[in-house]
């Protein structure tokens, strides 16, 4: 098992460093040194994490336990304010990263700072990987591989994994321009060709604070191929904490910021897209069914974090019906409940329209 060697703490806080210090080299097994020197693949598996203290520690001890040869962990804490440092200090093995809060796209940054790996994973602090996810990715990669996708089990249920959808072998742009997305996980399920996600972070506009992954994600197959493993190879967890759109309380901020990061990755894969000579179509609205939705609650709840001169509310009706009636994976009995209920907002007062819309996402 190949490892970082020993604890290494950075800060970026003011005031004097921390007392200890680690190489964070990966130490080799002399039992694989065949199987490596065909295949040298190193995986950088980045921790980002912040008030998960009662999960992070499972989230490493899974980095540490991977059968693959070469594997270093490096966790980001991004200013917790629970015990996530001493439950990070208690796991040697880890380079270990503290900063102050800055949202999970700086967090990720700092870790690809310390990263040498050829593939990158970013692990939710509150995710955990299986034991043979760096096997399988490592197995997979190739150079000119920007992105590799794997399932993730639902809170371990093995009947149940995300995407439900079939992987694409191929069109993920074409898919992309379509539908305003295509099957993909969340940001624990796939690892990222390390030059591809420094390129990306660096050169991304409008990434700030979270929904990291639908950047990376979209603009992938502009830099490269997209490639998968149709299994779970890790574990993602729904509870009340959770910083996403699947799970936990959703305010009106939540899906205006939700709705926000889709527009910009949308458009950040469009610059990149003509950029490499992609034919792709120029637009200026989100394209979607459940983003232009979660523009539409957020818009009537007073919270337009996007201000788009071209996305009226009838622009954004007809991009959500257009998503509902053609986008793949909606249940046709939800197609046809939404699509109605969607026609009925356009000429609805906005009380009304706020109840529809409750509705509209249940």
């Amino acid at each position: 098992m190949l490892r970082a060697s020993q604890l290494s703490r950075q800060s970026d806080r003011g005031g004097a460093p921390p007392s200890r210090f680690g190489s964070g080299r990966v130490k080799r097994n002399p039992r694989r040194s065949a199987r490596f020197k065909e295949n040298p693949v190193l995986v950088s598996v980045i921790i980002t994490n912040y008030n998960y203290g009662r999960f992070v520690g499972q989230a490493i001890d899974s980095v540490l336990a991977q059968t693959h040869p070469e594997v270093e962990c490096i966790v980001v804490d991004d200013g917790s304010t629970d015990d996530s440092r001493s439950v990070i200090e208690a796991r040697p093995g880890v380079v270990a990263i503290f900063k102050e809060n800055a949202g999970q796209a700086q967090a990720l940054k700092k870790g690809l700072e310390a990263a040498r790996g050829d593939l990158v994973i970013s692990l939710d602090a509150d995710d955990y990987l299986f034991e043979n996810a760096c096997a399988r990715v490592a197995e997979v990669w190739r150079p000119g591989v920007s992105c590799i996708h794997y399932r993730l089990s639902l809170n371990g249920d093995p009947a149940r994994t995300w995407p439900s959808e079939p992987f694409l072998n191929e069109g993920h742009a074409e898919f992309l321009a379509a539908n305003g997305y295509y099957p993909s996980p969340p940001m624990s399920g796939n690892a990222f060709d390390r030059k591809y996600i420094r390129e990306l972070l660096a050169r991304a506009e409008h990434l700030d604070g979270d929904g990291v992954d639908a950047y990376l994600l979209y603009s992938a197959p502009f830099f490269g191929r997209v490639a998968h493993v149709d299994e779970a190879l890790g574990v993602y967890r729904t509870h009340g904490g959770n910083v996403s759109m699947t799970s936990g309380k959703k305010t009106v901020r939540n899906f205006g910021d939700h709705a926000y990061y889709q527009f910009w990755a949308q458009q950040n894969a469009q610059r990149f897209a003509q950029e490499k000579g992609v034919p792709y179509p120029r637009r200026n609205h989100l394209v979607g069914a459940y983003p232009s939705l979660w523009m539409l609650v957020a818009k009537d709840g007073g919270y337009d974090r996007l201000q788009l001169p071209d996305q009226s509310r009838l622009v954004t009706t007809m991009a959500a019906i257009k998503g509902f009636a053609f986008q793949p994976g909606i249940e046709n009995l939800r197609r046809l409940k939404n699509i109605l209920l969607l026609l009925l907002l356009l000429p609805a007062p906005l009380i009304l329209r706020r109840r529809l819309e409750s509705r509209l996402l249940g």
